[in-house]
């Protein structure tokens, strides 16, 4: 039975879905589909107990997580805590919208996860609006920030998306300026990206690339200063403060996603949980991403070079047993995508991380 370093849960419930989302979700539930979900994870969680006993991060993500009700939330920690074995320091983290924190939420949770990232977006109304986000106002959001200290709760953190329809520099900076004043200890900066299929993308809209690696810039630099670097393209922290599960999975480490819609990768293989509720609950197989392990290799290099960090020395290796001896390297530094230095560390400049998506092609191809 492999062993899974991370686990990630999706819940796929949210109150209303936003205009922009693409990520697997229903926008209510009823008693019945939340027990059909419920079911369906207790199981997969106990088929795959034996491989689920050195646990160093969990990760519910979503849709909402923070909208279950509070029973279905307590069965759930109860039966991870029955099920699994996790690493002293552990990182438990749960998403949340602010508008689906109550005093109850957090009390119960608080007693189980150790961290939260919640999806603030913009302290403005009218930039909320012209994305369809449709609730999660500065009122919403203080009033969750006391809600998670009350509990006990201090590692919290932001999601803000940028380069928004109407959105100036300086609109930008006033949001990176609130999120500060609220003494969060993460931020995840994610420029608007109109998704297919989505009501958002059906507007229209394209972000102005050059405005979109102007707020990139400003967020790197601002942040900086206010003990927040980069860490990775889009996410912002002091080190002690990095999102670890994102962070391991960034550098190779096998993981197990529970839910529909959810990924896992054993170290060999990659597949994904189909993005249909009753589809997944009813047991249909999910979807193998089956590729040459050479391509795979160069997968999980690139994923690395997402971080400020890249792969240190040897740490390739211990992930994968070879080392990252790829022809495309040297030219991605003779074009200053890339730094490699004597010891084996590969990491990517400033301009790596601002075009990784060209580098990721370079590398894939």
């Amino acid at each position: 039975m492999k062993e899974y370093a991370n686990l990630y849960i999706h819940v796929p419930f949210c109150r209303r879905k936003c205009g922009y989302c693409a990520f697997y979700s229903l926008p209510c539930a009823d008693d019945g589909l939340y027990q059909l979900w419920l079911e369906k994870l207790l199981l997969d969680l106990r088929k795959n107990a034996p491989g689920l006993q050195k646990i160093r991060t969990l990760y519910f993500g979503g849709g909402t997580p923070s909208s279950l009700p509070v029973p279905v939330l307590k069965k759930l920690f109860r039966t991870i805590q029955e099920t699994c074995r996790f690493d002293p320091g552990a990182e438990i983290t749960m998403e949340a919208n602010p508008e689906t924190v109550t005093t109850e939420l957090c009390d119960t949770a608080a007693g189980f996860i150790n961290r939260v990232s919640m999806g603030v977006q913009s302290f403005q109304p009218e930039l909320r609006r012209a994305v369809m986000r449709h609730t999660g106002g500065t009122e919403h959001v203080c009033h969750a920030l006391e809600a998670w200290r009350s509990a006990g709760v201090e590692n919290l953190g932001f999601d803000l998306l940028y380069a928004l329809p109407g959105e100036t520099l300086v609109m930008f900076r006033n949001d990176l300026e609130e999120a500060l004043s609220c003494g969060v200890k993460h931020l995840s900066c994610y420029s608007i990206t109109p998704e297919e299929g989505t009501p958002f993308a059906a507007t229209g809209y394209e972000p102005d690339e050059g405005l979109s690696a102007d707020m990139w810039n400003l967020a790197g630099e601002f942040l900086a200063r206010h003990d927040m670097p980069r860490y990775e393209i889009s996410n912002y922290a002091s080190k002690p403060f990095r999102a670890a599960h994102n962070w391991n999975v960034w550098h190779g480490e096998s993981y197990l996603g529970l839910g529909p819609s959810a990924a896992s990768f054993d170290g060999v293989r990659r597949w994904t949980e189909r993005d249909d509720l009753q589809q997944w609950a009813a047991g249909v197989s999910p979807v193998y991403d089956e590729i040459p392990r050479a391509e795979r290799l160069r997968e999980i290099l690139l994923m690395g070079l997402r971080t400020a960090d890249g792969w240190g020395r040897g740490e390739f290796r211990s992930v994968t047993g070879v080392d990252p001896d790829f022809p495309v390297l040297a030219a991605l530094e003779r074009e200053k995508l890339l730094l490699r230095g004597d010891d084996g560390v590969i990491l990517p400049t400033e301009q790596g991380l601002l075009f990784w998506n060209d580098l990721a092609l370079r590398i894939l191809e």
